[in-house]
């Protein structure tokens, strides 16, 4: 039997696609190397499922841009939602713009698309590691690690980056669109952990702080952050830390030097909130001075960094020392030696490069006929919704690019 489309990978633009085209009526068939569809998917937004951000626009993307602004205009964050809605996933969001289903399970999610896939027809076929992706008489031709093969006049690879391999990314989809020719761009762990000399962050492990952290390449700073950090044995974590790992792998890449300022009194003048809490606190030892502003263990970390004695009595704070401690409080410098590897990464950056493909329906300019979506194409968004919105509306371009030439 030949399909109208296959598809290779069933995570979350593989699933829509398959949805979006099965409801069209379209033959389809969903090949996925493991033994079940969207296990990454049942991760996303720690396990609610963060559909999508209605505030979403060109700048919470990189790589390309132009790509990913073709996919907001295709299909903005409002007209994915109506295509959940009538999945039967109501959804809502909150202050941020941040979209979840109402049941705030990815599970529903899941279920929904794989439902649809099922009542529409869609052939979906687990445990299908496809080793060879070929366009053989005028179709193409997939075939697995055992030999199996599946034809269809279209195909589509949407089989995700290299960011979290325990749920089975492996980078499958570059490899085979590398066989047709197209160029990939240097791939590397974005939204992850940031990594540094474990002697900076020596016994903070589990603390966590509200902060502006800002990312410093050769001491300029790049890119700002506000919200929760989480201190590790080797670094520093949480989502406003994260956040900075792209632009961070970028510049260590390139042999800049890195590092991040944590701020724990933003808006405070530190210097002189410190100078007042000395003369009301005289007698306090300066392990138990910043006790109530920050942690314990992280206002001694501090105390430490600016050179002074845990035992003098605060009211000895002045001049040079006092200077020195409110330095760390407003601007705790840090060197960034890497971040975290795909194991623990949330997303992939880099992938096929976009210059291969008409954006308007993310069609191959080098394999008429060869579709790609989702994380397997140069384009990683924020954290906050930005990369499903990228999964969903890239997947949807393509399935529409797919109907269009079917129809022809």
């Amino acid at each position: 039997m030949q399909y109208d489309a296959l598809i290779v990978g069933g995570g979350a633009s593989g699933l829509m696609a398959a949805c979006a085209l099965a409801l069209r009526g379209r033959r389809v068939v969903l090949l996925e190397k493991q033994g079940r569809v969207g296990r990454k998917l049942l991760s996303t937004g720690n396990g609610r499922c963060n559909l999508t951000n209605l505030n979403a626009r060109v700048s919470d993307y990189h790589g390309s841009r132009a790509a990913a602004q073709a996919a907001l205009r295709a299909w903005p964050p409002a007209k994915v939602l109506a295509f959940f809605e009538a999945l039967g996933i109501p959804s809502a969001a909150d202050e941020a713009g941040r979209v979840y289903p109402m049941s705030r399970q990815a599970a529903s999610v899941l279920d929904a698309l794989r439902l649809c896939c099922d009542e529409n027809g869609v052939e979906t076929l687990t445990d299908f590691a496809v080793a060879k992706l070929e366009r053989r008489d005028g179709a193409f031709e997939a075939t697995s690690a055992d030999g199996r093969a599946v034809r269809a006049k279209f195909a589509l690879v949407a089989a995700g980056g290299l960011a979290a391999p325990k749920l089975g990314a492996c980078g499958d989809g570059c490899r085979l669109l590398e066989g047709f020719g197209h160029a990939i761009a240097p791939r590397f762990p974005a939204i992850a952990a940031l990594k540094t000399p474990p002697q900076a962050v020596r016994g903070l492990k589990g603390i966590r702080a509200e902060v502006e952290i800002a990312l410093l390449v050769d001491g300029e700073a790049v890119r700002e952050e506000a919200g929760e950090v989480l201190f590790g044995e080797d670094g520093v974590s949480g989502i406003a830390a994260m956040q900075l790992a792209r632009q961070a792998n970028e510049a260590l890449r390139g042999g800049r030097r890195c590092e991040v300022r944590l701020n724990f009194m933003p808006g405070v003048n530190a210097e002189g909130a410190l100078r007042a809490r000395a003369r009301k606190l005289s007698k306090r030892r300066m392990e138990d001075f910043l006790n109530g502003i920050v942690p314990k263990r992280l206002g001694q970390a501090l105390v430490r960094a600016a050179g002074l004695e845990m035992a003098a009595p605060a009211g000895e704070l002045a001049g040079a020392r006092l200077s020195a401690l409110a330095r760390r409080l407003n601007g705790w410098t840090l060197p960034v030696a890497g971040t975290q590897g795909f194991d623990q990464a949330q997303v992939t950056a880099g992938g096929a490069r976009l210059k291969d493909f008409d954006i308007r329906c993310m069609q191959s300019l080098r394999c008429p006929g060869l579709f790609a979506a989702g994380e397997v194409l140069d384009v990683d968004g924020d954290c906050g919704g930005f990369n499903l919105q990228w999964a969903w509306s890239s997947a949807l371009m393509a399935a529409d690019g797919i109907d269009a030439a079917l129809t022809k």
